[in-house]
């Protein structure tokens, strides 16, 4: 077995990169879940007639 291989998988590049893209894309989704539940929705109070 050469030295390569008998790294445990915390020690490879690919991993971590995947396990941020995951992160990034819940913390994004979160932030939105976030930023839609604390902005108020527009009131319209007046709507025009058609003509």
């Amino acid at each position: 077995m050469s030295e390569r291989d008998s790294k445990p998988w915390y020690r490879y590049f690919w991993p971590w990169f995947v396990i941020g893209l995951l992160a990034s894309a819940v913390s994004g989704s979160l932030y939105s879940v976030y930023l839609a539940m604390s902005t108020a929705e527009p009131v319209l109070t007046e709507t025009r007639e058609r003509q």
